[in-house]
Formats: C-alpha cells, structure tokens, sequence
C-alpha cells in the first residue's frame, strides 16, 4: 500500500470525514444517488480526489451498499456517471454557503 492510500484509509478515520460525511447523507436525504433507495446503511463516496480533507459536497455521492459496490467495479468513471445521471431526479445540486466559501479558497490557490 502507498503512503497516499495510508492517509487517506487514515483521513476516513477522521472526525473531519465523520462530519464532511454526515453532511453529504443530510444533503442527500439518505436517499441513493445510485438507485434512489431510501433508507438501510449508506456509504459516502468520492467522486474525484482532487479535494481530500476539503471536499465539496458536490465531490461526494451517497449511495447504498450495492451502488457503491457498483460505482467502485466501473473501470470508467464515466460510465457510472451515466448511470447515475438515468437514474436520479435531475435537479440541481446547490452548495452551501459554506462549499462556495471553499472553494473560492481552493481558486485562490
């Protein structure tokens, strides 16, 4: 294992990643990005790891233990976002005051 997949297996340990977490599932209201399932155990996956530690909720997906399954045996990204896109309500994801407070941060830099 690399010392990237360290911190990161080290960073979802995190108090930071429980509330980042927390947050996406609220935002969400724990229904599946993937199937649109309510309810039963949900998983936060990331979307791009351009953000580790700063994540956008718009960085996340919520999704069911069988969709995150699913979005990690895609070998193309782009095929999980078609199908995520086929499968979703399509409205807007809005950020927070406090996502574009990061993110002009992130521009910043």
């Amino acid at each position: 294992m690399s010392i990237k997949q360290d911190r990161y297996r080290e960073y979802l340990k995190s108090g930071e990643w429980k509330i980042t977490r927390s947050r996406k599932l609220k935002q969400s209201n724990f229904k599946c990005d993937g199937c649109g399932d309510y309810g039963g155990l949900m998983e936060v996956h990331h979307l791009n790891y351009d953000r580790i530690g700063m994540e956008l909720l718009t960085d996340l997906a919520s999704y069911c233990i069988n969709c995150h399954k699913i979005a990690h045996s895609k070998i193309e990204p782009s095929e999980w976002n078609k199908y995520i896109n086929s499968k979703i309500d399509k409205q807007p994801i809005v950020k927070s005051q406090k996502d574009l407070e990061f993110e002009a941060i992130i521009n910043s830099i």
